[in-house]
């Protein structure tokens, strides 16, 4: 999707060139400078995941230290819809001065010369060496993470005593039991984001196939092995338990990721899989909402696993007008006031050198359990190329799955047909 002929990418150019926005100005380069920035007003913008009121304390404190700068803020949820706002806008030249490298886009990004080179900013000091990797290619780094994630399912405890389920289960089995028990106490058991890879998917697939092989992503990759030899017991095995037993319905796929939020804080579902980006909105809902959040249960006991990442990464747009602006927030971000208002507002686990996160105690698990002892996985960050191709296609494919237009097997091969389709290109 994101390779174009050479003419749109000619074209890409000279919208950006004509763009009435922040783009088009040159290669941007060189470190923040907080006395240049307050010579004079400037507004920037920017395209976050977070949304507005995840991310007003640190806009409000990045406001107070430079008077001068107003954030022209812009949110879409992540991932799909990030992911292609932001293409749309890379592609016609009117990209924000600073957006957000993911793992699904990383490639896309960097090769296409749109973001900065952060390598040599002082700044970058503060980001763990570990997180470098999914924001970096051969050896440059392009975006500054300050953050790591691991998420679960979360899930509400006066729906699960209503359902008579004493505690969270811990193998599938159980989780399964669980869900019907909700079923048929009048309770919906569970949303699933399934616009995008969904948690649960990667804790199968993390507790029934990597944990035997912990190499099996980079042999896709090699060739020595398929994703129909990786991916099909975990399919198999997901659709037994939650698309045969109506758990999981056709009807959730027009769910957007701030519906099921919503939805779960104001007790219509008793469980949804999320992280600590969800904690302000389900607080902010119902603060007296009684609820934990379990790592997602696997087939294998005794070896489960939370979804998650090195955490995504502020870029700065290669054209923009505001460039030591834009590395000022970047900058700003690094900071130990900007970690502390970060945190405050995402609830995200801060990972920069020097700065002991304050953890949720519903997210205690996660962190310490999940992240700190590497029992994470998320698929974008495994694979080494073609990671918003595959996600795209994972995604539908899972999606026809539902609708019964798939069988495990036909979506398992469907991701090696869209690998090698896009190695060839």
């Amino acid at each position: 999707m994101w390779k174009k002929s050479t003419a749109l990418l000619a074209l890409s150019a000279l919208l950006s060139a004509c763009s009435g926005g922040n783009g088009g100005g040159e290669e941007a380069g060189g470190s923040a400078d907080a006395g240049s920035t307050a010579a004079k007003k400037v507004k920037l913008s920017l395209l976050s995941w977070n949304n507005e009121q995840e991310m007003a304390p640190v806009l409000e404190g990045f406001k107070k230290k430079y008077p001068n700068i107003t954030i022209d803020f812009q949110h879409a949820p992540p991932v799909k819809d990030y992911i292609a706002k932001l293409q749309t806008m890379l592609l016609s030249g009117s990209a924000t001065d600073i957006f957000i490298i993911a793992a699904e886009n990383r490639n896309e990004i960097i090769d296409g010369g749109y973001a900065i080179d952060l390598t040599d900013q002082p700044f970058m000091d503060k980001m763990l060496d570990s997180n470098k990797p999914m924001l970096s290619k051969n050896g440059r780094t392009y975006a500054f993470t300050q953050t790591g994630w691991a998420g679960g399912i979360f899930y509400n405890k006066e729906l699960f005593q209503k359902a008579g389920i004493d505690k969270p289960p811990a193998t599938w089995d159980e989780f399964i039991a669980a869900c019907l028990k909700l079923k048929s106490a009048g309770i919906v058991p569970l949303y699933d984001n399934l616009q995008d890879v969904t948690m649960i998917h990667n804790g199968l697939y993390a507790n029934m196939t990597l944990a035997k092989d912990p190499d099996i992503d980079k042999k896709i990759f090699e060739g020595t092995k398929t994703f129909q030899d990786a991916w099909l017991e975990p399919f198999n095995v997901w659709k037994k338990g939650l698309i045969d037993n109506k758990i999981i319905t056709p009807d959730m796929i027009g769910l957007t990721a701030d519906q099921i939020v919503n939805e779960f804080a104001i007790g219509s579902v008793a469980m949804f899989q999320g992280g600590p980006w969800s904690i302000a909105t389900i607080e902010q809902a119902n603060p007296n909402l009684k609820y934990d959040m379990m790592p997602i249960p696997g087939v294998n006991p005794g070896d489960n696993y939370y979804s998650g990442a090195p955490g995504v990464g502020f870029a700065v747009n290669s054209k923009t007008k505001y460039k030591e602006e834009a590395l000022a927030f970047v900058e700003y971000l690094s900071t130990p006031e900007g970690l502390q208002l970060f945190e405050k507002g995402t609830r995200a686990f801060i990972t920069a050198k020097g700065y002991e996160s304050k953890v949720h105690p519903v997210m205690e698990g996660a962190y310490k359990d999940g992240l700190l002892k590497g029992k994470f996985y998320l698929p974008m960050v495994a694979w080494p190329r073609h990671q918003e191709a595959l996600r795209n296609q994972f995604t539908i494919a899972v999606q026809d799955m539902v609708v019964g237009k798939m069988t495990p097997e036909q979506v398992a091969k469907s991701l090696d047909s869209k690998l090698q389709e896009m190695e060839k290109k």
